[in-house]
């Protein structure tokens, strides 16, 4: 979520760019204020920076980075800034593209021909702005019984993603946010480099920055100094939360509130050579919204937000949280990193924000008073936000409300509402609706959804032992009581719902099931398609 620059003469240029700027002064105690109201004493918590015009204007931590020691988070304290990760990696793209190692408009099998039976041509340049078609590794993993918890190498990560054999859809025609391309991305770097990625970052980006303290951990059992350890609220206490999947290009870049400082002054103000890199970092490469209000380029997003042009990106692993926007017109910088689960960081960063631009925002123009009760029931019904899980919503009193939830939802303008969540909203279109919680965007088919209802005889011609290929994963299905469930090592029992003829759902990691027959009515398979991953095939064997 991110950043860019230019020269003044260019401010009203296509290109995204940083100017000199005068903003209030805003006193380090009000800022104190806004951290410590979602900072509580004795907890996990941040550190935030801030950088205007390319000078450091404010810089604290608050919280604890290690409960069991009571060790204060600091200015040197590491964190995992998970896909904050990301602009690095593209970074360090362009710098090998500049190097005449590739082109982004090179077909990724031409560098790893462990792939060379995808129907597609995929370019770098997809992997780098998540429209490669690939599964999401994160979700397929899950899929195949290894949760955050799981200790994975790198090298475990790639050889799994190698094993791919479809896309979930035509490269270049959809975007649909995951970590695989960055992963690939980075294999891509180690092999045209013949250099491990860990130290390609370091030698080419994180040195170059001086950015002593910071590093790619690639190996779980990778010793991190002064790390901030992540937790998550159980009830009244706090757990830990660590991730243990260490999938380099994607996350797992290990840094401090220095080092990132560090990164924004040089964001704002890169040298001659890298003014163009960095600015390529948030040109648009594709378009994620209907209305065309949000984009990403290469491992950042660019949006309007209040008649203000935003660059920026965030990351999330396990208990890690971390967070980066950059105001170009005003040459304002904000970042946090954080080590407890939640929305916290991002409401800090928005606050401050608010702080700071307060008499530069514009109010959404509203084009009505609110929507008729017509509009409102053409809005009714339920939609996939992914396979296997449906919202619905229904019209009371000429109030939109979302199914299970009280509440009605809050108008916004058009035919964007505030969600319950925190920092959400949606937005209907004909047939469809679009999903926002913070940096995130979910596009979501409206759907007719008319269950059968089975017999325990009907239900009985599923049960059999699956296995997919690609993957080499095995699920049971069988009956339990009155249910169809699905058996797995790892990811236990998974209740299966009745969808439509021969199609059932299920919670995550899994999705919906839509199994194949035979002329004469034999299951000889399913296919299954769940959260950022389309039509992983599975073969009836016994």
């Amino acid at each position: 979520m991110k950043k860019i620059i230019l020269f003044w003469a260019l401010l009203m240029s296509v290109n995204t760019v940083f100017a000199q700027t005068s903003l209030p002064a805003i006193k380090p105690s009000i800022l104190d204020s806004i951290a410590l109201s979602y900072c509580n004493p004795g907890e996990p918590g941040m550190a935030i920076g801030i950088v205007i015009n390319g000078e450091t204007v404010f810089k604290n931590s608050k919280g604890i980075a290690d409960l069991t020691n009571n060790l204060q988070i600091t200015d040197s304290s590491t964190f995992n800034i998970a896909s904050v990760s990301k602009q690095f990696t593209a970074f360090l793209t362009l710098i090998a593209e500049k190097e005449g190692k590739f082109n982004l408009s090179d077909d990724i099998r031409q560098y790893l021909p462990e792939l060379k039976t995808l129907p597609h041509k995929i370019t770098i340049q997809q992997l780098a702005n998540h429209s490669h078609g690939l599964p999401n590794y994160s979700d397929l993993i899950e899929m195949i019984g290894f949760g955050l918890s799981s200790p994975l190498s790198n090298i475990q990560v790639v050889e799994t993603l190698l094993n791919v054999k479809q896309v979930s859809f035509k490269p270049g025609t959809k975007y649909q946010y995951g970590n695989s391309g960055f992963i690939l991305l980075a294999e891509i770097l180690k092999r045209v480099y013949d250099k491990p990625f860990t130290v390609l970052m370091k030698e080419k980006v994180f040195d170059a920055l001086k950015m002593t303290h910071t590093a790619i951990i690639d190996d779980p059992n990778t010793i991190v100094k002064n790390k901030a350890n992540a937790y998550k609220k159980k009830g009244d206490s706090f757990t830990k939360f660590p991730s243990r999947q260490m999938e380099s290009g994607s996350s797992n870049v290990y840094t401090t509130l220095n080092d990132m400082l560090k990164w924004a002054v040089y964001f704002q103000n890169p040298p001659e050579d890298d003014e163009n890199r960095i600015r390529q970092l948030s040109q648009s490469t594709i378009s994620i919204t209907k209305t065309g209000d949000l984009h990403y380029g290469l491992g950042l997003y660019t949006e309007t937000y209040k008649g203000l042009k935003l660059i920026f990106h965030g990351g999330g692993t396990a208990g890690y949280r971390a967070y980066i926007l950059h105001v170009p017109e005003h040459n304002f910088s904000i970042f946090t990193l954080g080590n407890k689960e939640g929305f916290d960081a991002l409401h800090v960063i928005y606050d401050i924000l608010d702080l700071y631009f307060d008499q530069h925002f514009e109010e959404p123009i509203r084009e009505k008073i609110s929507p008729t009760k017509k509009e409102l029931e053409a809005y009714a019904g339920t939609y996939r936000f992914q396979p296997g899980q449906y919202w619905g919503f229904n019209v009371e009193n000429e109030r939109l409300y979302f199914n299970g939830i009280d509440k009605p939802l809050s108008w916004v303008a058009n035919s964007k509402f505030d969600f319950f969540l925190p920092l959400s909203n949606i937005t209907f279109h004909p047939n469809s609706m679009e999903f926002r919680i913070g940096d995130m965007n979910y596009q979501c088919e409206k759907i007719e959804v008319n269950p059968p209802v089975l017999s325990l005889d009907e239900l009985k011609v599923y049960e059999g032992i699956y296995k997919n290929e690609e993957f080499n994963i095995f699920y049971e299905l069988l009956l339990k009581e009155d249910k169809l469930v699905a058996k797995h090592l790892t990811n236990g029992e998974i209740i299966l719902n009745p969808l439509s003829e021969n199609s059932f759902y299920a919670e995550y990691p899994l999705g919906e099931l839509n199994f194949k027959l035979s002329q004469n009515g034999e299951v000889k398979g399913f296919t299954l398609s769940g959260q950022n991953y389309n039509d992983i095939t599975f073969v009836k064997v016994n």
